[in-house]
């Protein structure tokens, strides 16, 4: 009897997961024993905020996904993409960098392609797949030409090469680290795949934020040299950037559902952080890659299982709000000019705009709970901690990081935009709070970004799961 019963256990196969965890472990712990690592400010901040989100999901898929076949393979995925994003934040060599991108890619494809039975999962996969490719091919061009042009891979020797190196070589392999990164920050044309992966369960979109879409910020930064060189370059990032924080805001001010918002809001996130790192902030471009990776994939963990019938409340702040706080932030912004306090004064800018909206949203609530004082005290000192906070820990990622030697644009050209900006985000505010609408063919439009045209066959028209 003893004999049978182990014979009718099923043998435990080898999946593609397994493979891949396995091949992620060898690669990362040749690299260790080989000495190609190296510890970096923005490696650290990779590998810091990769191992902490990914040790929560896990700890969260674990229960969320417990009647789920394949949750034992989304572990093993969720842990081999945090080995190659460990891989990509340590290494010293550049073909061992791109090994790392080019994999966690394949990972998360395969994690937002998690319910293969459903048609809109396979398409999320398949497009996110394209996405992908396209910068896995611009990354290995852009570390194919450096190569060749310093006859080494080790991003030291890249990095001390760049200011011999041929203005067209550096510029081709600027653009191709620009495309690469905007492809895998889901910037348009590319945002279509993170829209797309909301077809995945919430444990993968919150895995999304532990170092994978977030990790243009970190290529761009580790090679900030060659982007420096490179000023055509630097433009393009930067007009991507401005078009992504424009098209997302947009998109989020249309989406009632939780994660389609969400995902919005890390489109318009992402591209912030890529218009910040073109205008040489890098130490607010890492800080935000790590505050945002971590906020987001709280709000989408605790997005998991959220119904409401309530109708969408309102997402902008009243009048005169708004024009008061561009107000005051083109104020502060022009005397920051006068006195030469900030270089980087349109990043800077924005930020405060969030701060002071966020402080204006605590104070409102404030006023309409006057009677429990403790809970006032509280929803007035949370903004307030929270930019003492931001700008602690900016200062302290300055003692280790530099910031580029010269802005991309002068600081006059700076506050012009920020005005045109802060213009725009006055009109979006309006539009949020109800006291202005969009033409309904734009929310339409907006509302089918990157929503895929489905295919008139029984399995497209049938619901797939929801969470």
């Amino acid at each position: 009897m003893y004999q049978t019963a182990i014979s009718q256990r099923p043998a435990k196969r080898i999946t593609r997961a397994d493979v891949a965890l396995g091949a992620m472990g060898v690669l990362l712990a040749t690299a260790v024993l080989t000495g190609n690592v190296a510890l970096t400010t923005p490696g650290a901040a990779l590998a810091g905020l990769s191992l902490l989100v990914t040790l929560v999901v896990i700890a969260f898929a674990r229960r969320q996904l417990r009647a789920d076949p394949r949750s034992a393979a989304f572990t093993r995925l969720a842990a081999g993409l945090a080995l190659g994003t460990l891989l990509m934040a340590f290494a010293a060599d550049a073909l061992l960098l791109a090994a790392g991108w080019i994999v966690t890619g394949r990972m998360m494809a395969g994690l937002i392609g998690h319910v293969g039975s459903w048609d809109e999962a396979q398409d999320a996969a398949r497009r996110a797949t394209i996405a992908f490719t396209i910068s896995d091919l611009a990354l290995t061009g852009a570390v194919v030409v450096l190569a060749l042009a310093t006859g080494s891979t080790s991003i030291a020797a890249i990095t001390a090469t760049i200011p011999a190196m041929a203005a067209g070589t550096t510029l081709a392999a600027a653009l191709l680290m620009v495309l690469a990164a905007i492809a895998r920050c889901a910037t348009p044309p590319f945002s279509g795949w993170l829209i797309g992966s909301l077809a995945a369960p919430t444990p993968v979109s919150a895995l999304m934020h532990a170092g994978f879409v977030n990790a243009g910020g970190f290529l761009l930064v580790r090679f900030a040299t060659v982007l420096e060189a490179a000023p055509v370059a630097g433009y393009a990032l930067f007009a991507a950037g401005i078009i992504a924080a424009l098209v997302g805001s947009a998109i989020m001010l249309v989406r009632s559902d939780v994660k389609g918002a969400l995902a919005a809001s890390t489109v318009a996130q992402m591209g912030f952080m890529l218009l910040t790192i073109s205008l040489g902030a890098y130490i607010a471009a890492l800080w935000h890659m790590v505050a945002h990776g971590l906020f987001k994939a709280w709000l989408f963990l605790g997005s998991s299982g959220t119904v409401s019938t309530a109708p969408v409340g309102r997402k902008g702040l009243s009048r005169p709000a708004p024009a008061i706080i561009a107000l005051v932030v083109l104020v502060i912004m022009g005397w920051a000019i006068t006195t030469g306090a900030a270089s980087a004064l349109l990043p800077l800018g924005l930020a405060l705009t969030a701060l002071l909206g966020a402080l204006t949203v605590a104070m409102g609530k404030n006023g309409r709970s006057a009677g429990h004082s403790l809970h006032s005290l509280a929803l007035v000192a949370v903004p307030l901690v929270l930019i003492a906070f931001n700008a602690a820990a900016l200062a302290a990622l300055g003692t280790v990081q530099a910031n580029a030697a010269a802005p991309l644009l002068p600081p006059l050209a700076q506050f012009a935009l920020l005005s045109l900006l802060l213009g725009a985000w006055v009109i979006q505010q309006r539009i949020g709070s109800g006291e202005h609408a969009l033409h309904p063919a734009i929310v339409a439009r907006l509302l089918h970004a990157g929503a895929p045209t489905p295919a008139l066959t029984p399995n497209a028209l049938s619901t797939g799961p929801k969470d």
